[in-house]
């Protein structure tokens, strides 16, 4: 079903970009309105490892449990990021300017698939590579995705940034193996990637791409959690500190 001919590639990579574009402007308008529903704390800082360097340390999850734990239905349900270790919603991050940023995701949640696989590949990160549970490497298959890490630009943007980093998930019918603020999940995959911040006072969005919405449908799965920030979308504000 996937094939990867000229015209296939040039064909997704319009879609993709099409896509992230409509996307792009729906997730920034929702952010806009998210503050009315409690979601929007204080940005959380990279922890600095350096003069020139810092690490940010996510996860990713199936539900909104330890992320949101006193969320209603049905937002309880849904699919969501946040800070590693650190319970409720956190998805605007804060980094220093001009520095190496290692971002360590914990990826809990089984594939969904992604509708294209222009995002699929590694991109923007140092090398256009990820270390995948100790492994290098430069993309996944499509079908594997369970959530991607997208930071994109505004068209705009005088200091423009585009990462991509698919996200492969854990078997279907992986036992679980761990408890977090109570709630079990299976051993997470462990996705670990660089890539280089510019000058301070510029702000962006991260959102995913894989279509984990709560309904898949409308629009394409992008619905729900996938255009509400502090689920799967937030901002990445570059400043000093």
């Amino acid at each position: 079903m996937r094939q990867h001919s000229s015209g296939t590639v040039i064909v997704g990579l319009f879609v993709a970009l099409v896509l992230g574009f409509g996307l792009f402007a729906g997730i920034v308008l929702s952010m806009q309105s998210a503050g009315g529903l409690g979601y929007e704390p204080a940005p959380l800082q990279a922890k600095k490892t350096g003069p020139n360097s810092a690490e940010l340390d996510i996860s990713t999850y199936p539900d909104s449990m330890v992320c949101h734990p006193n969320a209603p239905e049905p937002e309880i349900e849904w699919v969501s990021y946040c800070a590693t270790g650190i319970s409720g919603p956190n998805t605007t991050y804060e980094l220093p300017p001009n520095s190496l940023i290692t971002v360590v995701i914990k990826q809990y949640d089984s594939a969904s698939g992604l509708y294209n696989d222009f995002f699929s590949t590694v991109q923007g990160t140092v090398g256009n590579t990820m270390v995948v549970n100790g492994q290098t490497m430069s993309g996944i298959k499509a079908d594997d995705a369970a959530h991607t890490f997208v930071i994109q630009s505004s068209p705009e943007e005088t200091a423009p940034i585009y990462i991509n980093v698919p996200l492969p998930g854990v078997p279907d019918n992986a036992p679980n193996a761990v408890t977090i603020n109570g709630n079990p999940y299976p051993k997470p995959n462990v996705i670990t990637f660089q890539f280089r911040t510019g000058p301070a006072g510029h702000t962006y969005i991260w959102h995913c791409y894989v279509p984990c919405g709560n309904d898949r449908e409308t629009p394409y799965g992008f619905s729900g959690p996938m255009s509400t920030t502090g689920f799967m979308a937030g901002k990445i504000i570059v400043a000093s500190y």
